[in-house]
């Protein structure tokens, strides 16, 4: 017997209906830019190819890669009925044809990817979290709506992951694979050390420990902040570095001293500028007596 059915609606064959879009969406419409009037997959193509840039929010047009009919924004073509994207979200003027668990969140006022159940969206620091994070990371507030601080470009709206280090400031990841490539292992912006050093400051006690310092040297001590736990301590004066006798890390800085067994200090230069060991890029310059002592030890 055959089955009755419904009558099919009016639509392009499958074979007409073909996603298309540019290298960053897949989608089966284009833009009209309301800025410059041309028309442009998206507004990376966009920006990319003009010398300024397009708020999709803005955009109130655009032409459907079907049936080429110009009409205002929606989901489905008004003409040949094509949903422009398996995604649509019209408050962003977002389409796209790939599944990527795409969510729109009410806070950051954008899309995201990756399933609004693995997220959370965190009120100071005004921006989407793992849910892991939501109990156990360090609030600063309005973090994203600033730029990354090594390549200097946004962080809220970029299609790259970001890292997000103990200290809570955010940098792309591709960047924080950079520092520490280059061996840098501290935050730019604070200088918390952006990973567990745990097995460096060993490494580096292993090195006070061999290293000796001259008898005339050997009683000195110097003033120091630590750059991990905030705190100042006065601690024994090593070339190797200044271990913080709070934490134990060894991202200090020197601010005062060294100081000589009498009480009085030497004339050694110390403005806070960074004695440590892990990030020492930065070290003040030293006097004749500083370079005596390293030659020494070389020897």
């Amino acid at each position: 017997m055959k089955l009755s059915s419904t009558p099919e609606a009016e639509s392009p064959s499958e074979e007409a209906v073909k996603t298309v879009g540019c290298a960053h969406y897949k989608r089966k419409s284009k833009f009209v830019t309301p800025c410059c009037q041309k028309v442009y997959t998206c507004r990376f193509c966009h920006d990319e190819n003009e010398n300024h840039t397009m708020n999709r929010k803005e955009v109130t047009e655009l032409i459907c890669t079907v049936c080429y009919i110009r009409q205002p924004v929606k989901a489905d073509c008004e003409n040949c009925g094509v949903r422009f994207g398996k995604y649509v979200c019209l408050e962003c003027n977002l389409f796209d044809d790939e599944e990527k668990n795409q969510f729109h969140c009410q806070g950051c006022g954008i899309c995201r990817i990756g399933g609004a159940e693995r997220f959370f969206h965190c009120k100071k620091c005004n921006m989407c979290l793992p849910v892991q994070l939501q109990n156990g990371h360090k609030c600063v507030e309005n973090v994203s709506r600033s730029n990354c601080p090594v390549c200097l470009e946004d962080i809220h709206t970029s299609r790259i992951p970001c890292h997000i280090p103990m200290c809570g400031h955010l940098l792309h990841r591709t960047c924080f694979e950079q520092l520490l490539q280059a061996g840098h292992y501290a935050c730019p912006i604070c200088q918390t050390s952006l990973m567990d050093m745990t097995q460096l400051w060993k490494y580096l006690d292993q090195q006070v420990a061999d290293t000796l310092m001259p008898p005339e040297y050997k009683d000195y001590m110097v003033y120091i902040l630590c750059k991990d736990c905030h705190k100042k301590s006065m601690v024994p004066f090593h070339v190797v570095g200044f271990k913080c006798c709070h934490c134990g890390s060894y991202n200090t800085c020197r601010i005062k001293g060294p100081v000589n067994p009498t009480g009085a200090l030497d004339n050694q230069p110390a403005n806070g500028e960074g004695s440590n060991a892990a990030n020492n890029n930065d070290q003040p310059e030293e006097n004749g007596n500083m370079q005596e002592l390293r030659d020494r030890l070389a020897q």
